[in-house]
């Protein structure tokens, strides 16, 4: 109306300003009204069966209805714009005939009504189309959110079992030599399965939490192994409250203890760090043990760290790195980005 206003007024010299804004906003009200039928016709189409000819057909009865009822609702609002002005003298000459008057707006609109129709019908489907299509991102987004979190869930539950038959056939093997250290064991075992099984609902925890459920396994093992393991402990105190996914720390420590310590014959260390990076945590778990070239294979294909690097695969993406490396050992390092590292296994993005 505003474009097409000032428009008509410079090609109408015989029109008042007042005259051509009358008509321009009686044309584009009409089409304003017009304009919801068409929006339900359309919703109508798009809803039922998607037949061509029932869709081509319903649009060009649309069309048609459309250009017949534009010039009623303009020519009511100016037949009645005209009868008052009359009756309060304002217009000298009595208002003409109704249906002539129709005709000739019919005749004056048949050429623009049908593309503004089709303007209408557009504007529908593209917004219609819109929705739609952010309706399936979000229901593909929400789809591959669950199928992650049954892949993490899947993972974890590998996790459990495969820890507690670890734990167990290492005290098997003290029952005979030592039933005392043997029971001592046992005893601590079940102290730490009740730390896993309380955590079980939890997809992330503090690093601090995850480091108290660390030392407690180490407990076990340092009476197990005796002097044979030795502990180091390198953590930065900014990094304790960094949420970090459950038991992700659990696997690494118990490869370097299995693979590292226990399969050499001399007496090791286990070094672990955590540590901020550059805007990344850094975790890290290191062996003195017999290395990557002698225990590659165990490494890359065992449990505990096919299913660590499986699960940061399916959390971070390609913002995270997962490196083994020999170092007088075998050092398994971990650098996950802190943004989101501090909402864990819940973004999945």
């Amino acid at each position: 109306m505003v474009v097409c206003a000032p428009q008509l007024f410079w090609t109408a010299h015989n029109q008042s300003w007042a005259e051509v804004f009358w008509t321009e906003a009686v044309f584009w009200s009409s089409w304003g009204i017009i304009s919801l039928l068409v929006f339900w016709l359309c919703r109508r189409l798009y809803g039922g069966p998607r037949a061509v000819k029932r869709y081509v057909l319903g649009l060009l009865l649309g069309a048609l209805g459309a250009a017949l009822l534009q010039p009623l609702i303009d020519q009511s609002f100016q037949f009645a714009r005209s009868w008052v002005e009359w009756a309060v003298s304002a217009r000298p000459e009595r208002p003409g005939g109704f249906l002539s008057a129709l005709g000739a707006a019919a005749m004056r609109q048949s050429g623009s009504n049908p593309f503004i129709f089709g303007a209408v019908a557009l504007a529908w489907h593209a917004m219609r189309y819109s929705r739609d299509l952010s309706q399936k991102q979000l229901k593909a987004a929400e789809l591959e959110a669950r199928l992650r979190e049954a892949r993490l869930q899947a993972l974890r539950s590998q996790l459990n079992p495969h820890f507690l038959f670890n734990t167990l056939h290492s005290i098997a093997e003290l029952v005979h030599e030592d039933p005392a250290l043997a029971e001592q064991l046992i005893l601590r075992l079940g102290e730490l399965l009740r730390k896993v099984l309380s955590s079980t609902d939890q997809q992330e925890v503090a690093l601090a939490e995850e480091l108290q459920f660390i030392r407690a396994y180490l407990d076990i093992e340092q009476m197990r192994l005796g002097n044979r393991l030795k502990v180091e402990w390198d953590i930065g105190q900014d990094v304790l409250e960094v949420k970090v996914p459950t038991l992700l720390l659990q696997p690494l420590v118990e490869n370097a203890v299995q693979h590292g310590i226990a399969a050499a014959t001399r007496p090791g260390t286990v070094h672990i760090l955590a540590k901020r990076d550059d805007g990344f945590l850094r975790l890290q778990v290191r062996d003195t043990g017999p290395g990557l070239d002698q225990r590659g294979q165990a490494a890359k294909a065992g449990v505990g760290l096919a299913n660590t690097r499986a699960r940061l695969e399916t959390i971070f993406g390609d913002r995270h790195t997962f490196d083994l490396v020999n170092d007088h050992g075998l050092s398994v390092t971990l650098r996950l980005p802190l943004s989101i590292v501090a909402s864990g296994e819940q973004r999945c993005s």
